[in-house]
């Protein structure tokens, strides 16, 4: 029964596709006929008119002397032309585009295009052009018997054409236009009605256009015709170029009644759609019949099975319908087999209730700790906040995470850190009171949750509580781990408040405790988000920065202290931002110095070192060196070797002109890559320096180790040297020990003449600072360069900047 259904469906498509196929085949023939009759009926017409003026010039010898007389007898039969012939205009002009006769008060210019045309090719052309109303344009050369060449233009009405049209094809005609050029994938209804057009064809055009589709396109009426149907009957519109040489501009419209073939197509079509119908529900009708023996012991089944939905297992069982002793068909096999999936149905049920009610205790609660997981801080924030529509309390959320756990994991392994958080956990909780909630975050992070009123403020004494506590040390497998930890500290009244921001908050005050140094609480106020937006603004900025050629070099100069002599320029990166202005470095190298961002500002920093070198050599200036920072990140990419080999390479620069600067957080970083890294580099020729010496971890342990060329003094120490005799020490003690390690000393931040006099005491060798000069812009530099130096000696020494 099913395959006589989808044969019966599949003829009836077949059959209707195929009707509708012929249809449109019709249609199509139709437009393709009334683009044949306009292409005929405009030759035909154009060779009569031809015909006739050849004939007249060839047989009326008197009027054809030359283009005077031909001129007068054009004048004098003008009328005649117009009346008999429909021709609107006249022209004629001789070889050199002289107009000898115009019917129009001006003549336009494609007449004498036209006219230059037909001299050229010695042969007549027909055009249509429609301005204010569609003509058909005959330029043909004609001969005087005194054998001069000239140029008849002819413009004629489209009237006849539109008449032999009308009695060809049956079809009402008008002639659409554009006032703009434009191409035939635009819709139909930027196109307008020209004249020549009565009055009642145009009303009767007008009224169907009126009732097309918007959207309807041009091309659709080129290709193949538009059928259209309103409560008048049915229309076949197509559209066929006027003149296909001058463009897709303007077009016959033919608009055909085919009420009575729409009309025989419907009739058809219902006959088909009404056996098909027929032989459905003949078919219908004899499934039904054979089905309904079946049917009623498959309802019974359907009516028991909701009963397993239900879990009613002991019920669904009591229902069994006799079987056959002759055969068993398939209705029985169904119930067996029902029967076999309650039994499974119910055994399931037992394994998921166990099951869900360990799944809900794994979902809320952390493994390892025992405590409350974020699962279930979730749940009992919005329960907390929910309440505080009813009480006039607060929520405050603590977030606490220890300060250098990772440390704990690195050094003696996972295991040993969730067996410290678990003993953690159990302090934290002797803190709290019960009505407190404590929640493992993750990872090494705490939630406290607790309600208080709103005038309390019993966060802080308790953060500072549990800081406290967990300053003492915490025993581990004979093992004492000690330990801090940061805080955050949040809370609210407002129930309308977001679970997720209030525990980003909390977040973001933890974070400023570590900022802070760590081993501290924090209280999240506004300004503080206002850091963090900040923050993730400049992060993204800065990735287009480079590309946008917002980062440039200042150039502080340095000198030798006893000869003024230039040695070179520390480069100093800045950003300036098209809308923000100058930002510090100090603002967004933070956030990008462990970020592939750093390491493409590095990259673009050693290969514009290079080029600044190349450019004071052309400016006369060779030999000075130039001081570039390298951050750890760049320090340690395996990409660092070969790009400066290439950078020598390519600009032919001797290596020690650069002054790879480090400071002493990057040398730590990773001590034994840090040492083979400088060697190679060294090997290569360029030289190394320290930055801010002093102010880091361990200097004199590893000094020796490394083949550093210059140490820089922090300016710290320099200013104060003058003023404070512990500073003038670490000065004068520094440079006798840097120089007994056969380095050279670069003192930075000179910003007087009292401190530039007494290094020059102290031997130090390089100095720079605000006194030398300012950092003087990469634009700046190479225009100011020769008003700075004479003789290689900075000139402005004796004079004292100010900050």
């Amino acid at each position: 029964m099913t395959l006589l259904l989808v044969a019966s469906i599949s003829l009836t498509y077949l059959w209707v596709g195929e009707s509708n196929q012929n249809y449109a085949f019709q249609q199509k023939k139709l437009h393709d006929k009334d683009r044949q009759q306009v292409q005929l009926i405009r030759d035909m017409l154009r060779t009569r008119v031809e015909s006739w003026f050849e004939s007249f010039l060839h047989f009326q010898a008197n009027y054809s002397q030359n283009a005077g007389d031909i001129a007068s007898f054009m004048e004098r039969e003008f009328e005649y032309l117009q009346f008999e012939w429909h021709i609107n205009n006249l022209w004629l002009l001789g070889g050199e585009g002289k107009l000898y006769f115009s019917t129009s008060k001006s003549t336009p210019d494609y007449i004498y295009n036209d006219a230059l045309k037909a001299l050229k090719t010695q042969s007549s052309s027909s055009f249509i052009r429609c301005l204010d109303e569609c003509q058909q344009l005959i330029t043909m050369p004609v001969l005087t018997h005194a054998g001069d060449m000239l140029i008849l233009s002819i413009g004629s009405s489209l009237i006849e054409t539109l008449a032999a049209l009308n009695r060809s094809t049956f079809a009402k005609l008008a002639i659409l236009s554009a006032d703009s050029v434009f191409n035939k994938s635009e819709n139909l209804v930027n196109l307008k009605v020209k004249m020549p057009i009565s009055f009642s064809n145009q009303e009767y055009i007008q009224n169907i256009l009126a009732q097309l589709p918007v959207e309807l396109k041009i091309s659709e009426l080129l290709d193949g015709g538009y059928r259209f149907e309103n409560e008048q009957g049915a229309y076949l519109l197509s559209l066929t170029a006027v003149d296909p040489e001058l463009g897709n501009q303007t077009y016959f419209l033919f608009v055909r009644d085919i009420s009575e073939q729409a009309l025989a197509h419907r009739r058809y079509q219902n006959k088909v759609f009404f056996i098909s119908i027929s032989v459905v529900v003949l078919c219908s009708v004899t499934l039904i019949l054979l089905s309904m023996q079946f049917r009623k012991r498959l309802l019974l089944l359907a009516a028991q099975l909701p009963l397993l939905a239900g879990k009613k297992y002991r019920q669904f069982r009591t229902f069994k319908f006799a079987k056959s002793h002759l055969f068993i068909d398939e209705i029985e096999l169904l119930q067996d087999s029902a029967c076999l999936l309650a039994d499974e149905l119910e055994s399931m049920d037992r394994k998921i209730e166990l099951n869900t009610r360990e799944l809900e205790n794994i979902a809320m609660y952390d493994r390892l700790t025992g405590l409350p997981n974020r699962n279930m801080l979730n749940h009992q924030l919005k329960k907390q906040l929910a309440s505080l529509r009813r009480d006039s309390n607060k929520i405050v959320v603590m977030l606490l995470d220890f300060d250098k756990f990772r440390k704990i994991n690195d050094t003696h392994g996972h295991k040993m850190g969730d067996s410290f958080l678990a003993q953690a956990a159990r302090r934290i909780r002797g803190s709290l009171r019960d009505s407190d909630m404590l929640f493992r975050f993750g990872g090494d992070e705490f939630v406290m949750v607790f309600v208080e009123k709103a005038m309390m403020e019993g966060a802080p004494i308790l953060a500072a509580k549990i800081i406290e506590s967990l300053r003492e040390p915490i025993a581990v497998e004979e093992l004492l781990f000690y330990s801090s930890c940061s805080i955050g500290i949040t809370s609210t009244n407002n129930a309308d408040i977001l679970v997720d921001d209030l525990v980003r908050q909390s977040d973001i005050a933890m974070y400023a405790s570590k900022d802070s140094g760590g081993g501290q609480y924090s209280t999240f106020t506004n300004n503080m988000l206002t850091a963090v937006l900040r923050k993730v603004e400049l992060e993204n900025e800065v990735r287009n920065a480079l590309d946008q050629s917002q980062f440039s070099f200042a150039l502080q100069p340095q000198v030798n202290i006893d000869s003024g002599k230039l040695i070179g320029f520390e480069a100093l990166l800045r950003w300036v931002h098209p809308q923000r202005g100058f930002i510090p470095p100090d603002e967004f190298i933070p956030l990008i110095e462990s970020s592939e961002n750093m390491l493409k500002i590095g990259y673009w920093g050693l290969k514009k070192t290079f080029e600044i070198l190349q450019k004071l050599d052309e400016l006369g200036h060779p030999g000075l060196k130039i001081a570039v920072n390298l951050s750890a990140s760049q320090f340690l990419d395996p990409d660092l070797l070969p790009f400066l080999r290439e950078q020598v390479r390519v600009f032919r620069r001797s290596p020690s002109q650069i002054e790879l600067e480090l400071t002493e957080r990057t040398v730590v970083a990773d001590i034994e890559h840090t040492l083979d890294t400088m060697r190679q580099l060294k090997d290569m020729g360029f030289i190394f320096s320290i930055d801010d010496f002093g102010t880091g971890y361990s200097s004199l342990s590893y000094l020796k180790q490394m083949p550093v060329d210059i140490i820089k003094i922090d300016r710290s120490f320099v200013s104060g040297m003058n003023d404070n005799s512990a500073d003038m020490q670490i000065v004068s003690s520094t440079i006798a020990m840097v120089q007994n390690l056969g380095m050279k000393v670069v003192a930075e931040g000179i910003e007087t003449s009292a401190q530039f006099k007494l290094l020059s005491q102290l031997k130090c060798e390089i100095g720079q600072g605000y006194f030398i000069s300012r950092p003087i812009p990469e634009r700046d530099l190479f225009l100011s360069l020769p008003y700075k130096l004479k003789s290689g000696v900075w000139d402005d020494l004796d004079k004292i900047s100010k900050p």
